[in-house]
């Protein structure tokens, strides 16, 4: 649609940013000190209530799993039925399916490295880093492809674009300065424990090549934690190639031709199919591998409140925020701008989300105050970047 009316827009703008908040709430579940994806850890004095309790990567299979059922049972009868889906895929070009195969596993490979980097690296600078080179990637590509690049919407969504990354900056830079304070403290206590124990044992050497080896680690960290939030940006974004390139089976949804009929709102539903079961594979996979040392068993043998939260707290958002994203981007915004408005929306308010999570979690617990007047300069930044692009769309140039 070339246009949309003022209660459309008014809902296509409003629905991102929901869907944002369910996008910046799901990883959270991972987190020990929220007791709902992932058992709290055990301290050495005490045994945990129930020994077959999941640790972070089964939990993540479930996760993964459960997700993928449901996407699969809502997206089958969304699209219009078993018997509408079957002749969509058998009308489109064989190349369209498989490059939406292909996009799908990258980006399920992407959603693999952002679980492992918010596992690594905390919930907020997971979560921060990750969406924000999704963000830039997301939103220049579709409006390089609808050509509005040199528009006056495009200029000002690159003008709140820029104005978030200046708030990304402050995020990452509180992010920085608390990490620089723990491992002072770290440093500081290791090496206090170190030379304790050295001096007890008689064994100094061992005791100081022990913490310089540690150290090293902490000096590697940071350059990890970057590479791997990265990393998942980049495969993520190739979502975006699996709309691009499977146009075909979305035109064949929306045409009356063939047996039943696809709604409007289910005409993304065909791509939807196939990218979520698909993107689950490598976790799926990724996640039996980690837990190897673990009995398969203890999946099903966990807690059924376990696998409760798992589905409420994890599954749900992550499904949800996706279907809502799609409901603003296909059918209420303008379709000259609706992906290059609603993702860096999305993904902004995710980001936004994601740092106040970080605080609720305990994350800056004991940070300076430095480190949070910088954290709140960054939100506050990124609020106003998501502001001025929703304004693009009152600028109505094709």
């Amino acid at each position: 649609k070339m246009s949309s009316s003022p209660g459309e827009l008014a809902a296509g703008l409003i629905i991102p940013v929901i869907a944002g908040i369910l996008n910046g709430s799901w990883n959270a579940a991972f987190s020990p000190a929220a007791n709902l994806a992932v058992a709290p850890p055990a301290s050495s004095s005490e045994k945990k209530k129930n020994d077959y309790d999941l640790g972070h990567h089964q939990a993540w299979v479930l996760f993964q799993f459960y997700s993928a059922i449901a996407n699969v049972i809502l997206c089958l009868f969304w699209a219009g039925g078993p018997a509408r889906v079957s002749y969509i895929v058998n009308e489109a070009s064989a190349t369209s399916v498989g490059l939406v195969v292909l996009f799908s596993i990258l980006m399920g490979v992407g959603i693999l490295l952002f679980g492992e980097a918010c596992r690594i690296s905390g919930v907020g600078m997971g979560t921060n880093l990750t969406i924000g080179v999704i963000t830039v990637l997301g939103t220049l590509l579709p409006l390089a492809l609808e050509k509005q690049l040199g528009s006056a919407s495009g200029g000002m969504i690159l003008g709140g674009i820029t104005v978030c990354c200046i708030g990304l900056f402050f995020s990452m830079r509180s992010l920085q300065i608390r990490t620089e304070e723990e491992e002072q403290m770290a440093e500081k206590s290791d090496l206090t424990e170190e030379f304790d124990n050295s001096n007890n044992t008689g064994d100094e050497e061992e005791g100081a090549k022990k913490v310089e080896a540690e150290t090293a680690n902490t000096d590697h960290s940071a350059l990890l934690k970057i590479t791997i939030c990265v990393a998942a940006a980049v495969l993520s974004s190739t979502l975006q190639f699996a709309f691009v390139f499977g146009s075909d089976l979305i035109d064949i949804a929306e045409s009356s031709s063939g047996p039943g009929a696809t709604p409007k709102s289910g005409s993304a539903a065909i791509i939807w199919l196939f990218v979520i079961p698909l993107s689950t594979i490598s976790s799926i996979t990724y996640g039996l591998y980690q837990s190897r040392s673990v009995p398969l068993s203890n999946m099903w043998r966990s807690p059924l409140s376990r696998h409760i939260k798992i589905f409420v707290c994890a599954c749900l958002p992550w499904i949800g925020h996706i279907h809502m994203y799609g409901i603003a981007a296909n059918q209420l915004l303008p379709s000259y701008i609706a992906a290059a408005v609603a993702w860096p929306i999305l993904m902004g308010t995710t980001v936004a989300w994601g740092m106040i999570l970080s605080l609720i979690l305990g994350e800056w617990k004991g940070a300076s105050e430095n480190a949070q007047k910088t954290q709140k300069i960054g939100i506050a930044v990124l609020a106003a970047g998501i502001a001025i692009v929703m304004a693009s769309v009152a600028l109505h140039d094709e």
